[in-house]
């Protein structure tokens, strides 16, 4: 294992300075809500409205055909985009767009017993003996080459990337039949941040999608190879004793005596991803999005596309109306500075603040792990973005052991900017996470499962769990152009 101690001994300096890292509370005004202004709700019967000269400067700044305005209309000066009108330019779009994946670790989280017995042991203990069976398959696994989900014949589905980058393909071949672009308008498609863990298996199994059946013919008709993303490694670093211990914390050691190491979190990403991202800039990318690769609903928006251009704002994200089952993610906030920002619920939320909103009714968005960022501005503002966004310290028991990790929050930089778009996207549609192997049999819908569903009915989790096995068939319908045949999803003739 490679680990990077002098960034560990930087950051173990940081953590020991500050001491409170792991309950740095924000300064909370208000939990804001859709506006019409900066925050939309995107949905089929929306408006968006944008004045005449805005929306023409933007045709000439891409090239773009004054047909794509067919449709829509014009009122004193003001242009009103349905749903419809703005996914048709997003896909004019498509060519100034490169699709980012933060891959994570390895499958040991993911698979980690403790982890995945708590939050229900009634039901992972109906489900041990598969849940067993998948896990020594798993792990020693990047993740995002693990199974997307399961086939209703007990069989592996495709795995996270390779459903990505089968997304992206259809999505370049939609936009090619509207412009008539070539393949060369559409390189650099893809990108990734990996670790000293993953890199070298995750490039050797790209190798293998060259020839995946839901990969290999759409490949051959839009003329790009999405196989061989721009890549930068995320250096490990080591873990630190747990807080409860005491400061100063160290560097945390296994039972065997041994160093312990992870990424830094995906935030790490705008200094990984540094020189990619202005190498992108140099190739005449615009827009770059980025999202976990274990988010089955993080694909391509044209829509938010669209309107990103419109606007000319820094950066878009999406959210989702909060459920009692989501416990563990951000919230969007503004703080009494007057940003939005997003605030993980437990360190820089508290329970009770959010409690006690949820119990007066009030709406509270919950952040889907998706960003959709103009270029130019992120290239400009990298370093400023990698100075400020704030260091978050978690305890962790694990198999392995107590220890604590130090991180950095991607979704936090929402709090750096002052332009940016917020969008009330359809939870189930747009975020399926599979932080744990059990969300994703549960997903899956597997045989194991069904009991404890069946009988638990009418509670939250059983609703929440319903929803995102509708949501899971949607996506693999929708975005990625599956059939379910005799058992299997398999690509649409």
């Amino acid at each position: 294992m490679e680990i990077d101690f002098e960034l560990g001994k930087k950051i173990l300096a940081a953590v020991n300075t500050s001491r409170n890292l792991e309950v740095k509370t924000l300064d909370v005004d208000i939990l804001p809500h859709p506006d019409g202004k900066d925050i939309f709700v995107l949905r089929s019967n929306m408006k968006f409205p944008i004045s005449r000269a805005q929306a023409e400067k933007v045709l000439e700044k891409f090239s773009i055909p004054h047909s794509v305005m067919e449709g829509v209309k014009c009122t004193d000066g003001t242009f009103c985009f349905t749903f419809d009108t703005l996914h048709r330019l997003g896909l004019y779009l498509i060519p100034y767009l490169s699709y980012g994946i933060l891959n994570g670790g390895m499958a040991t989280s993911y698979c980690d017993v403790k982890n995945n017995s708590k939050f229900n042991p009634e039901l992972f203990a109906r489900a041990e003996s598969d849940f067993t069976k998948l896990a020594q398959l798993y792990k020693g696994q990047p993740k995002g080459i693990t199974p997307a989900y399961i086939n209703p014949d007990g069989t592996p589905g495709y795995d996270f990337i390779e459903l990505k980058m089968r997304s992206v393909l259809r999505h370049i071949q939609q936009s090619q039949a509207l412009t008539g672009k070539s393949a060369s308008d559409y390189q650099h498609a893809i990108f990734q941040m990996t670790s000293f863990n993953t890199d070298a298996k995750l490039a050797a199994r790209y190798k293998e999608y060259k020839n995946s059946p839901i990969l290999k013919d759409l490949i051959a008709q839009t003329g790009v190879d999405i196989t061989e993303p721009e890549s930068a490694v995320q250096p490990l670093i080591p873990a630190f004793t747990p807080t409860a211990a005491g400061y100063p914390l160290s560097f945390f050691k296994d039972r065997n005596g041994e160093y312990y190491a992870l990424p830094g979190g995906h935030g790490q990403n705008f200094i990984v991803l540094r020189d990619i991202y202005k190498k992108l800039l140099a190739a005449g990318k615009k827009f770059v999005y980025l999202g976990n690769v274990d988010n089955i609903g993080f694909t391509i928006t044209p829509v938010e596309l669209a309107v990103l251009a419109l606007t000319g704002r820094q950066a878009t994200f999406d959210f989702s109306f909060k459920t009692p089952v989501d416990v563990k993610g951000g919230i969007l906030i503004r703080e009494r500075n007057g940003h939005l920002t997003c605030g993980d619920i437990g360190r820089a939320v508290s329970d009770e603040f959010v409690k006690k909103n949820e119990d007066a009714g009030i709406p509270i968005l919950f952040n889907c792990a998706t960003g959709l960022f103009n270029l130019e501005y992120l290239v400009e503002n990298l370093d400023r973005i990698i100075e400020n966004l704030p260091i978050r310290l978690s305890n962790q028991n694990k198999d392995i052991g107590k220890y604590s990790q130090a991180e950095q929050i991607t979704w936090e930089v929402i709090g750096l900017l002052d332009s940016l778009i917020i969008f009330a996207v359809e939870k189930y549609e747009r975020f399926i996470a599979s932080k744990l192997l059990m969300d994703n049999m549960l997903a899956s819908d597997l045989e194991c499962c069904r009991g404890y569903l069946a009988e638990h009915e009418d509670t939250d989790f059983v609703r929440a769990v319903r929803s995102v096995q509708k949501g899971l068939v949607w996506n693999l319908k929708a975005q990625y152009g599956l059939e379910l045949k005799e058992g299997r999803w398999t690509a649409l003739n």
